[in-house]
């Protein structure tokens, strides 16, 4: 019998402490790639501003459906 991965919980399930930290790290990624530096041209400042609120967009649409998967997720523990 083998011992699950640390970041796994007996039923084979990813912790939830692993899928947030994945989250901060995917996050803390494109803020720092849409971050403005002195170097970047009037150009790529614009581009990284698009990006930027291209990526507040697709949040404020994934929102309704992430807080309707807790809901459920709540329902279906209670």
């Amino acid at each position: 019998m083998s011992n699950p991965a640390p970041d796994q919980q007996p039923g084979g399930e990813p912790s939830k402490v692993s899928a947030l930290e994945e989250a901060s790290q995917a996050y803390n990624a494109f803020n720092r790639f849409v971050a403005f530096r002195d170097e970047d041209s009037t150009l790529v400042m614009a581009g990284k501003l698009l990006l930027r609120f291209l990526g507040i967009f697709i949040m404020i649409l994934l929102s309704p459906f992430l807080l309707i998967g807790l809901a459920i997720a709540f329902a279906a523990v209670l």
